[in-house]
């Protein structure tokens, strides 16, 4: 269920992304939804790297030559998957504030807000 989840988030947040390719409007373009998406990714990657990981002294199991705090299974493919899963959710959380006007009405306009 959750796999189906994360690939419909990805999936949609992808068509959301290649629909400024053809709608023009003053919403979410092309080099911003990519720039945006892009510094998600990074801090969600960043922020799950530690997430589940046992070093090598935690284990008994130190290789000769390597250092006893490298981890075991950092199972980077999975964290990778998961990361682009929730970037997506939150990309298109933005993608529907930046397009509901909701941030405009918060925004100053002209020196004046609202």
């Amino acid at each position: 269920m959750m796999k189906w989840f994360a690939r419909a988030a990805v999936a949609f947040a992808a068509l959301l992304w290649l629909s400024r390719f053809f709608i023009r409007d003053g919403g979410v373009g092309i080099v911003n939804g990519l720039v945006v998406f892009l510094l998600i990714w990074w801090v969600l990657l960043f922020t799950m790297l530690p997430i589940g990981i046992t070093s090598q002294e935690e284990t008994g199991d130190v290789v000769a030559g390597s250092e006893p705090g490298a981890p075991m299974r950092p199972n980077l493919a999975k964290k990778l998957w998961w990361t682009t899963a929730l970037t997506s959710v939150n990309w298109i959380a933005y993608f529907v504030l930046m397009h509901s006007g909701v941030l405009a009405q918060l925004t100053p306009h002209g020196g004046r807000w609202g």
